[in-house]
């Protein structure tokens, strides 16, 4: 039987039940939710399969050791205790990114220089060599966590954050994290109504995030099968056998997922944003599948007799938009909800003052961060009725 371990994958604050969700989905069930991460145990393939599957996820940590540590004294002993012979070559390279402080560990750097210090100071008594301090692909990357005395340290699986699904990304001047846009889909329930054949309608899609992740969400292709290098490759830890085989279960589920239907519509008012999410569904496989517009927000229609999901992502007035604008940009999406898309669901991650703006009353409202911004996600049932032309617009109260 497969050892159990420990395992924490980080996400953005208001995106933990989504990760929780698709954890699920992916097939690990023992989790614990906390504040900007997901805890789950099981064993190595539980964390594999986390890197090659999570959408949600930042990074994936497996813990490999946890100490009580009041003072940096404590904190080398404790580092001194684990065999690090079983993780890293003498001659190899790491990494530690150390986060917290305590009362005697007042400075980051110190407590990552002190860790440092403890592994290559026992594999230098036990070998003759120690490793070399290496920010860039190291062979091993540590995170060491300290809270309230607590030290957790763990091996970093996924090495560069987990949004980075492709290095050959067309963006637009303000993309929007994928990790965030997969987060969306899922309190959206995207996956169940993909499976039921509904379609999915971004009418300001940039340079095609959503439809990116909706489309990789519908056809079952793991986010992990594009990424060349992981954390794990110079683990000495790893174990290349348990990797290959999630990863040749990850093509076969691509393969399968070919002969599924799709219909993902996008379209936005910036030729050069429809371009590039041309592109990056071109070089994702998806560009027969995926139909994308130049179009205006208030040129946007259904273009499906079955009502779907429609998600959107519209400026905050922070970087593209001044206030007034996109004041102005919400009321349009909510006259174009209202009577274009009579009986669809319409999910809006939106800044939490502009909620009001879209003039609908909302399902749903999740608090999610974007980034710095304190954003919320407006979920709206849209009536199948159209309302009469010259009734008034319901502006929902921003309490």
């Amino acid at each position: 039987m497969a050892a159990t371990h420990t395992f924490i994958a980080t996400t953005t604050s208001g995106a933990e039940e989504a990760l929780v969700r698709e954890l699920r989905a992916i097939g690990i069930h023992r989790t614990k939710l906390g504040r900007g991460h997901v805890r789950f145990t099981g064993p190595p393939r539980d964390g594999y399969l986390a890197c090659m599957w999570s959408r949600v996820a930042s990074r994936v940590f497996q813990i490999i050791a946890q100490f009580e540590a009041r003072d940096a004294d404590a904190l080398y002993q404790g580092l001194l205790d684990t065999d690090w012979r079983e993780h890293v070559r003498s001659k190899g390279t790491l990494w530690i990114d150390f986060v917290g402080r305590s009362r005697h560990i007042r400075d980051e750097r110190f407590g990552a220089q002190r860790s440092k210090d403890a592994i290559c100071d026992q594999l230098r008594t036990m070998t003759g060599n120690r490793p070399s301090v290496s920010q860039q692909e190291p062979d091993l990357r540590l995170r060491v966590h300290l809270r309230d005395g607590l030290v957790t340290v763990s091996v970093d699986l996924s090495g560069e954050p987990l949004h980075m699904r492709s290095a050959l990304r067309f963006t637009g001047p303000a993309p929007l994290r994928e990790t965030l846009a997969a987060a969306v889909l899922w309190h959206a329930d995207w996956p169940k109504r993909a499976a039921r054949g509904e379609p999915l309608h971004d009418p300001m899609c940039g340079s095609g995030t959503f439809l990116l992740e909706a489309a990789g969400m519908a056809l079952d292709v793991a986010p992990g099968l594009s990424r060349k290098v992981w954390g794990f490759d110079r683990w000495k830890s790893h174990s290349p056998k348990v990797w290959t085989l999630v990863r040749e279960e990850a093509l076969q589920k691509k393969e399968t997922g070919k002969e599924r239907s799709l219909q993902i519509f996008g379209a936005d008012a910036d030729k050069r944003a429809v371009s590039a999410a041309r592109k990056n569904l071109a070089a994702a496989g998806c560009g027969g599948l995926a139909q994308i517009e130049h179009q205006t927000l208030a040129q946007a229609v259904s273009l499906t007799e079955k009502p779907g999901l429609l998600v959107v992502n519209p400026p905050y007035g922070q970087r593209l938009l001044s206030e007034a604008e996109a004041v102005a940009l919400h009321r349009t999406l909510g006259d174009t909800l209202r009577h274009r898309f009579l009986g669809w669901t319409a999910a809006v991650l939106t800044e939490h003052a502009l909620v009001g703006s879209v003039g609908l009353k909302t399902s749903r409202r999740i608090p999610i961060r974007n980034g710095p911004l304190d954003c919320r996600l407006a979920v709206y049932e849209i009536s199948s009725t159209a309302p009469h032309s010259n009734a008034e617009p319901e502006r929902e109260s921003l309490t």
